[in-house]
């Protein structure tokens, strides 16, 4: 994309999303809120309001009573509940559309140029029909392609709204060819990437970061950071630690994350005479993810499929060789900034092994990775965004 070209009138732009974080859950929604902070530090002048939404089986769509965390009072968030049923989920854009018209009193006269929605079904959807004036910028999250364009009524809202909205962003350029190979118009599809904070993330001293995390400078460290759910596919990395363990008697595994197959993890772990060797640090803001990236020696994925995770910009960013599963839009980045070696076809825990072994005996050069995740900074992240919502 070109560079962005601003209004002279100061842009109005009203965020709608059930992605978005509060004091009680100040993680939800990161990438969200980190690339609304990032439009207004590239345009400063940008007015902002957040419709954030929290799904509920109540039929009476009401404001509630969460707090934003300090850092983002500045967007103007409100927080309300949408009706959701699970069991009716190919008509849950029309309760979450009949919850957002009740949610719009809450703008007090605040009228926008444009609508930035993240989530396709039912977030995006349901704002089409709200606001058929105005220029809408949607945003496919990963799932809401691989899963929800295997649904019928889904896929029937997800290509409509496709036709409606002015621009639809894919965080990977896998996840664009699927819409298009689905029926979307190929030409309001833009492939931009999440943004990394390269400040955060970037190389740094491990025997410093290991000290402070407790870990013993000869061991070698591989990671894992996310959620606990069957799509990651994290038995797969177990198995293949239990082979590595077997070749490295000072190897260990961190899990970085929770999630509802933490036990089960756990139990693996001890079938596999492993539970010395693996660390549940549970969830951890930035900050801290980056320190026991900077500690790590290698960074592992073995999801069923992806987008472009955070993890993997992240990775890049500190200097630390990724090793995954070729799945989603994880090759995008991996191959052109590493190799193809620590990409695994197929979910074979020996190749993963094998993969996990290249990058301990021969990982990259951490600044030169670092050098190559800067087109995926926020600044430039923002900067194509910009460029869309101007455009639209």
């Amino acid at each position: 994309m070109g560079d962005c070209v601003l209004s002279k009138r100061k842009m109005r732009l009203l965020f709608i999303s059930n992605l978005f974080p509060d004091q009680r859950e100040p993680w939800r929604g990161l990438d969200n809120v980190t690339l609304l902070h990032a439009l207004k530090k590239e345009q400063p002048d940008l007015e902002t309001r957040v419709l954030a939404f929290r799904p509920s089986l109540t039929l009476g769509a009401r404001q509630i009573g969460l707090q934003p965390r300090t850092e983002d009072v500045v967007l103007n968030p409100s927080y309300h509940s949408a009706v959701y049923v699970p069991k009716f989920g190919g008509c849950n854009h029309r309760f979450f559309e009949w919850s957002l018209t009740r949610a719009l009193r809450h703008l007090e006269g605040f009228r926008p140029d444009v609508i930035l929605a993240p989530w396709l079904f039912p977030d995006s959807c349901a704002v089409a029909a709200c606001f058929a004036g105005v220029p809408l910028v949607s945003v496919a999250q990963g799932s809401d392609v691989h899963q929800y364009l295997t649904m019928p009524m889904r896929r029937h809202a997800i290509l409509r709204m496709c036709k409606r909205a002015r621009a639809v962003v894919t965080r990977s350029r896998d996840l664009e060819n699927r819409l298009a190979a689905a029926g979307a118009d190929a030409t309001r599809l833009h492939t931009v990437y999440n943004g990394v904070h390269m400040d955060v993330f970037r190389p740094s001293s491990r025997p410093e970061a290991r000290r402070l995390l407790g870990i013993p400078d000869e061991e070698r460290l591989l990671l894992f950071v996310g959620n606990f759910l069957p799509v990651k596919g994290i038995e797969l990395l177990i198995d293949a630690m239990a082979i590595v363990a077997s070749q490295h008697q000072n190897i260990s595994l961190a899990l970085v994350g929770s999630g509802p197959l933490e036990q089960s993890l756990r139990n693996q772990a001890e079938a596999l005479g492993l539970s010395n060797r693996l660390r549940f640090a549970g969830r951890q803001p930035p900050v801290e993810v980056a320190q026991w990236m900077q500690a790590a020696d290698v960074v592992c994925l073995s999801s069923h499929n992806e987008g472009v995770p955070n993890v993997v910009l992240e990775a890049v960013s500190t200097g630390r060789p990724l090793v995954s599963t070729d799945v989603g839009g994880i090759a995008e980045i991996v191959e052109p900034a590493m190799t193809r070696r620590f990409l695994v076809s197929g979910r074979n825990p020996n190749a993963y092994a094998n993969a996990l072994n290249e990058a301990l005996v021969a990982p990259p050069d951490e600044l030169v990775l670092h050098q190559k995740a800067t087109q995926y900074s926020w600044p430039n992240c923002a900067r194509n965004y910009l460029d869309l919502m101007t455009s639209a």
